[in-house]
């Protein structure tokens, strides 16, 4: 899933189907038995925290 960060306007934008995602996520961890919940919010600072740690690519890079 990508998802981008508007430097400019100081804002993040998710895809379209993010929030479908994140439901089929959560619905899984509760069918494992997990009490964990994702919310956007969580789910986009985990997922950018772990890009952090990476390389910062350019397009061409991918």
């Amino acid at each position: 899933m990508r998802i981008t960060i508007d430097t400019e306007k100081g804002r993040i934008i998710l895809p379209k189907n993010f929030f479908i995602q994140l439901d089929k996520m959560n619905k899984i961890l509760a069918e494992a038995g997990s009490d964990k919940k994702w919310t956007a919010e969580d789910y986009v600072k985990e997922q950018f925290e772990k890009a952090m740690k990476e390389t910062m690519l350019r397009p061409e890079d991918i």
